[in-house]
């Protein structure tokens, strides 16, 4: 690399935030370093707390617009996902995506009897229809009309439309609630926690799942990234999404629990199911390569946690 090249780079990503306003959602801190700058927005390091954000983030009915596409036409700006919302909708075993909520709620289940569960961003109801197989009493809640119409027409679900703080406010206590793919969509993840613990019953567990920005794939395509001085973007940006404010590891993902007054049961790394991804073969062999190397170096794409109150 040229010495101007160099120069680049580290400018790209030394660099401290120009936005006044973009704060950490974690906490709140207001000095962080750029990791990467692509296309609509910007990723940063938080230098208080190390979890990684997005900047600037999409508003609500931007992201309320963009699952209503998903859940009804699979449109997205990742042709990858064409058919990713499509495994939400039937309870079947030949199902990839029933397969990963059955581990789910076997890991659960090791640590807290079935009782009344809520699964917030409850989607379609298909994760409440597989614990309600195995003896929970479900509950869910989403904002998306498209997809709650689905979990009461189709599974005869109880559902509520909405946000997760308006059943908060009803008074109701859970013995679990679950966040599959939820909390990196949060702008403020650890008030978001806090207010689970405040519903929870006294042995209550909370399950969390979420993409791992210490992956494979944060590996290889920031390594293009630099070693092109900030040119190469596009792989970064199957990664790091709009609708992803957030992203957390291991380490900052048990942060986060610990300031919501949480404690972590379990916190353990997982591959996505490609299974339920539109790809050519060619690049399903080049991930399937990836997702072998993320195992053998600790570098998987996501994360599965459990916590419960302290």
């Amino acid at each position: 690399m040229s010495p101007a090249a160099e120069r680049e780079r580290e400018r790209l990503v030394t660099t401290p935030k120009p936005d006044a306003d973009a704060r950490c959602p974690v906490c709140t801190g207001s000095n962080a370093a750029l990791r990467y700058r692509i296309t609509d927005f910007r990723v940063y390091t938080c230098s208080a707390c190390d979890v990684v954000y997005l900047w600037p983030q999409i508003d609500d009915d931007a992201v309320r617009d963009l699952f209503e596409r998903l859940y009804t036409a699979g449109q997205s700006t990742l042709p990858e996902l064409g058919d990713y919302y499509q495994f939400t909708y039937e309870d079947t075993p030949d199902n990839p995506l029933v397969d990963t909520y059955e581990t789910w709620l076997d890991a659960l289940e090791r640590v807290r009897a079935p009782g009344r569960i809520l699964d917030i961003g409850c989607g379609t109801g298909l994760f409440l229809a597989v614990a309600r197989r195995r003896g929970w009493e479900p509950y869910g809640v989403d904002d998306c009309d498209a997809a709650t119409r689905h979990a009461r027409g189709h599974f005869g679900l109880d559902v509520w439309d909405g946000q997760f703080t308006d059943v908060a406010a009803r008074g109701l206590r859970f013995d679990a609630i679950t966040m599959w793919d939820i909390i990196e969509h949060s702008r403020a993840p650890v008030s978001l926690l806090e207010t689970a613990c405040d519903v929870l019953s006294a042995d209550g567990v909370i399950g969390v799942s979420t993409p791992n920005q210490r992956s494979i794939l944060d590996v290889v395509a920031g390594g293009l990234y630099r070693v092109s001085g900030g040119a190469i973007t596009r792989p970064l940006e199957k990664f790091y999404i709009d609708q992803h404010f957030l992203y957390f590891d291991e380490s900052t993902l048990t942060r986060a629990f610990a300031d919501a007054g949480l404690q972590t049961l379990v916190v353990q790394r997982e591959s996505t199911d490609l299974r339920r991804l539109s790809l050519s073969p060619a690049t399903r062999l080049v991930l399937q390569t990836l997702f072998a190397i993320a195992r053998a170096t600790r570098l998987e794409n996501r994360l599965f946690a459990i916590a419960r109150p302290r």
